[in-house]
């Protein structure tokens, strides 16, 4: 999901004082998500807004970013006139860890972190601009699949920069491993339950169980992303492209290429081997493993999507990123 969070539009210029309304659709994600628990999240962050606004000393400089799902995102100017972003996120295993990437990368290929407040998990976040998406970047002489070429080679060589090895989280929060997802889908797709098996069919269910074997012994592991997506590599200023909103876990290389080649497997022009392939050689990591990643990112959609239609075409994707 795409979340315009450093480098986004925010809606109009507004009173710098005041505390600007959550934009609609994260009002209904969060409520739609969380319930009671994202109700307390949204009657809370006011007074949080309030507070980080003082003690970093910032002033507002627009209404907060429209298009996210579950984070406050306003635009914000420091002290000393740098241009920033104040993200204040409701906090889940998934991205729960985003404050300690941004430290371990230091703004080498993401924006920078200039503060984080561990009590709420809140951030204030380099201002990437000009913000256009590599999802939404043209390439101007290039066609449709050319272009998409393009982008999978720009993302991969920013995913191959970023993946490190895990230094210790200290106060930042510890990063979840990719083995106890892979062990978590195991249990599931071996001893599937009755609602399971009627979405996916037994021979679907069978092959994830066998996917997640494979995947169980894994090469040298770091600090990789499991939100990888075009949305979520902006444009800058001091660097040509820069990661916003980093999902970090710990996994090997291929993880990084997973939900990635999925995703454009599954919308964009080019096919699910030739995604496949690319990310691979991207990444500098086995064909296979990133197959395999993709194909369980994706069944794991598979489990949460809606309609027939949608189904079908998610695990048309998942067919072709292993065939």
């Amino acid at each position: 999901m795409r979340k315009p969070l450093a480098g986004g539009r925010a809606r109009a210029d507004t009173d710098p004082m005041g505390f600007d309304p959550f934009p609609e659709g994260v009002r209904r994600a969060v409520h739609g998500w969380y319930a009671d628990a994202g109700d307390r999240w949204l009657a809370g962050v006011p007074d949080t807004v309030d507070r980080l606004m003082r003690a970093w000393e910032l002033r507002r400089t627009g209404a907060p970013f429209e298009g996210g799902s579950h984070s406050y995102v306003l635009p914000v100017e420091r002290s000393d006139g740098m241009p920033a972003v104040l993200k204040v996120t409701y906090r889940d295993a998934e991205n729960l860890a985003e404050p300690t990437a941004l430290r371990d990368y230091g703004g080498e290929g993401a924006v920078r972190l200039y503060e984080y407040d561990p009590a709420t998990g809140a951030m204030l976040l380099e201002r990437a601009e000009p913000g256009t998406s590599l999802l939404e970047h043209e390439f101007p002489g290039l066609d449709e699949r050319a272009a998409a070429r393009e982008r999978i080679a720009i993302a991969c060589d920013l995913y191959r920069r970023l993946w490190h090895e895990p230094v210790p989280a200290g106060e930042y929060p510890v990063c979840p491993k990719a083995a106890d997802m892979l062990a978590a889908w195991e249990a599931r797709y071996v001893d599937p339950a009755a609602r399971l098996l009627d979405r996916l069919g037994r021979r679907w269910v069978e092959r994830a169980a066998g996917w997640c074997r494979e995947l169980r012994d894994s090469p040298a592991e770091g600090v990789a992303n499991r939100d990888t997506h075009l949305g979520n590599i902006v444009a800058g200023r001091r660097e040509p492209w820069l990661l916003i909103d980093p999902k970090p876990y710990v996994a090997e290389r291929a993880f990084d290429g997973g939900f990635f080649a999925f995703k454009q497997a599954l919308h964009g022009p080019l096919g699910g081997g030739e995604v496949v392939r690319a990310v691979a050689e991207g990444l500098g990591v086995e064909v296979e493993r990133v197959g395999m990643w993709a194909a369980l990112r994706g069944i794991d959609f598979a489990c949460e999507s809606v309609g027939k239609d949608e189904g079908e075409a998610v695990l048309g994707a998942v067919e072709s990123v292993v065939e």
